[in-house]
């Protein structure tokens, strides 16, 4: 959640800008291959139509032949325009953000928080802002109190998140045996329960339920 209340801002905004010129270079790109493709049959339709005019009409068996092929070539013509045609309606679509629309981004950005917070925003609601800017997101368990979450944006863009999932006892963890060491180690020279917990902390130990090391969890191990 914390990665979508982030990723509407300035930063978020010039990505998406980014992604959105290298998409329109890829279309021209596209477009530019397709239109070669046209004239090209275009081309081969016309020969195809000079070949058929100039067989003789008597041998049937390659008028026939001609005829299928200029039929064919037309075909293959008319398939290739409908593409070119549908490419080019699709690039007049607006997609691109005018300069008010990038103010209202902006804008909406820094009174997120407060709008998501607020309980006339319904779950449906919520899951329909998310879908606005997040195309999927992808959890990986890399050990039992690691996870990493990889969210792919509508851009294109992709930022990875590791979070640290709550576990049921502290042997879960994977630096218990370490820090239980560590832990020994403090409590021999004199170290009280707070201090303890303190430094484990420091030096990046958590507990089973949460992300620093209270002196409770000292106590009990």
């Amino acid at each position: 959640m914390e990665a979508f209340l982030a990723g509407i801002g300035p930063a978020e905004l010039e990505a998406w800008t980014r992604a959105h010129d290298a998409r329109q270079q890829t279309r021209d790109a596209a477009n530019r291959a397709e239109a070669q493709q046209v004239e090209r049959l275009r081309y081969q339709a016309l020969l195809a139509e000079r070949q058929y005019n100039r067989v003789d009409p008597d041998n049937r068996l390659i008028a026939a032949e001609l005829e299928r092929r200029w039929e064919t070539a037309l075909r293959e013509l008319r398939q290739a325009e409908d593409a070119l045609a549908r490419r080019q309606a699709e690039a007049c679509k607006p997609e691109a953000l005018s300069a008010d629309e990038q103010n209202d981004f902006l804008a909406l950005g820094a009174r997120l928080p407060e709008i998501w917070q607020r309980p006339e925003v319904s779950r449906e609601n919520k899951k329909a802002l998310l879908r606005c800017l997040i195309d999927k997101v992808i959890l990986h368990r890399v050990t039992r109190d690691r996870i990493t979450i990889r969210v792919v944006w509508r851009g294109g863009e992709v930022s990875q998140l590791d979070v640290e999932p709550r576990v049921h006892a502290v042997s879960a963890l994977s630096r218990s045996v370490e820090m239980e060491a560590r832990l020994l180690e403090l409590a021999r020279q004199g170290i009280d329960d707070a201090a303890i917990a303190k430094i484990l902390t420091e030096e990046g130990h958590r507990s089973a339920r949460c992300n620093h090391v209270p002196a409770r969890t000292v106590q009990v191990i």
